[in-house]
């Protein structure tokens, strides 16, 4: 018993930092390999935790029987500690009804020590059911199989019932937004000439200096000349003595980087006058409400076939409800807009999802207000700015480059954010990955930083190989996946 009381206190400390849900059951066990004892009832609780996407729960467990009758005359309580694994499935397209998988370990002390033999560490597997008629509380069915690790120990069958409650979820959140305004910059946004130069185009751009001035005695501003490669060159109507400077051609790398700060700055790009990249939802919705119903298509519109820029949705959520159902329900989100961006044209291997829960508010969730903002989903726009040889986190001169036409393109636009994004091939482990992952987004921040952009604005992200863009099979594909993408975030939407 000391044993299991140990464990018990051992795992309350563990839980209590990150635990988001508490349910108490109420249950049958049942003996399946011989008759030893009668059917009982069992009393607990359970204590969970959220862990990952790919793990949805880790759960602390224990189970309490009185007086379980032995057939021969003995009877004895029955304590059960358990540790399980959870994973989740989602029951048709609403978020309130879900299945799940279990995998566990755990252990079975008997009162009576003249039937200590019965009890030992067991392992075991099962399904559950889970209902939410609220946002913050849930019904859960449960039924499980626990494997005795002894020989002569009967193996059981457990029918449970509980309701699950958030633990913590409605604590108030930190308010992410500007306190105080930025300085204004006028700033005079370059014209589409000066950002694309279009592919497999006749026409070259060149630009024409002035190196007069007029009659007030006010500079000539440069003008932009399209000649032909067809015919003759012909110069219209230029001031004399000037003299052309051709206009050096864009890498890939480099038009993708500007199409995705043309998709993700105001005014950076006049062409692009729809600036609605996000959606809004009800409260525990996951369906786009109608004023949303126009936004995915004027997203691919503007994208306009870049099938190199990465389009990003990330799923937010209010501050009601645990923190576990709150991730899961921002996911849900994510993946709603990635269906909408689909119907509207885009691949779906060009659409990357997060769910980021009620982690990240835009606003207070003190009021309705606040509330219904932070419901959201943001797109963004990612564009791969540099790529690294195998096991190396050294920006190679082209990327040097490409870091070096962020920043200039960046000049005025002091309220814009930037995160690098770091990623690897799938060779060597995971854990390797992610802190290789991190020092190439850092490696790509420096050199912002270098550049002029204020570290303040910069954040980084390490995914190690979770986001591969090709498959890892060939080199060419571990080639392109490892590298660091770059988002630009303009806080003010």
């Amino acid at each position: 018993m000391k044993r299991v009381l140990l464990s018990l206190a051992a795992c309350a400390v563990v839980a209590v930092a990150g635990v988001n849900e508490i349910t108490p059951v109420v249950g049958g066990v049942h003996q399946l390999d011989a008759d030893k004892f009668d059917d009982h009832l069992t009393y607990g609780i359970r204590v969970g935790l959220g862990f990952s996407k790919v793990i949805d729960q880790v759960e602390f467990g224990y189970d309490y029987s009185k007086d379980v009758e032995f057939y021969g005359g003995e009877s004895t309580d029955i304590n059960r500690l358990y540790l399980n694994i959870i994973k989740d499935f989602q029951v048709g397209s609403n978020s309130k009804t879900s299945i799940y998988g279990l995998l566990g370990l755990g252990h079975e002390d008997i009162a009576n020590e003249a039937l200590d033999k019965e009890g030992g560490f067991f392992g075991q597997y099962g399904l559950g059911f889970k209902f939410y008629p609220y946002k913050d509380f849930a019904v859960r069915a449960e039924i499980r199989h626990a494997l005795k690790f002894k020989s002569e120990a009967s193996d059981n069958m457990f029918y449970t019932l509980g309701f699950s409650i958030p633990f913590g979820g409605k604590e108030e959140q930190p308010v992410i937004q500007n306190t105080v305004e930025p300085e204004t910059v006028v700033v005079t946004p370059p014209t589409l000439k000066e950002i694309y130069v279009e592919e497999n185009n006749t026409e070259t751009i060149e630009t024409v200096v002035t190196v007069e001035t007029n009659e007030t005695n006010e500079t000539v501003e440069p003008e932009i000349v399209i000649i032909t490669t067809e015919e003759t060159p012909v110069i219209e109507a230029t001031p004399p003595a000037q003299q052309v400077v051709p206009q050096e051609k864009r890498t890939e790398v480099e038009e993708t980087i500007l199409k995705a700060m043309a998709l993700s700055i105001p005014n950076f790009d006049p062409a692009l006058t729809n600036t609605h990249r996000y959606f809004n939802f009800d409260f525990d919705s996951v369906r786009i409400l109608e004023k949303d119903a126009g936004v995915a298509n004027a997203i691919a519109k503007d994208l306009d076939n870049f099938e190199n820029v990465i389009v990003k949705t990330e799923g937010h959520t209010d501050a009601v409800g645990s923190k576990w159902y709150n991730l899961k329900l921002s996911q849900k989100r994510a993946n709603v807009v990635k269906n909408e961006l689909i119907k509207s044209g885009i691949s779906p291997s060009q659409i990357d999802t997060d769910g980021y829960g009620l982690e990240q508010p835009v606003k207070t969730n003190a009021t309705e207000e606040g509330r219904a903002a932070n419901r959201r989903v943001e797109v963004l726009f990612a564009a791969p700015v540099a790529y690294f040889d195998f096991d190396s986190a050294e920006l190679k001169n082209e990327s040097v480059k490409a870091v070096k036409l962020i920043a200039d393109k960046l000049e005025g636009f002091d309220s814009i954010k930037v995160r690098t994004e770091g990623h690897t091939d799938a060779l060597g482990s995971k854990w390797y990955n992610i802190k290789l992952s991190q020092k190439r987004a850092v490696a790509v921040k420096n050199k912002l930083v270098e550049y002029g952009i204020t570290a303040s604005r910069i954040e980084t992200k390490a995914f190690g190989e979770d986001k591969p863009l090709k498959t890892n099979a060939t080199e060419e594909g571990r080639a392109a996946n490892r590298r660091v993408d770059i988002l630009f975030i303009n806080p003010n939407k």
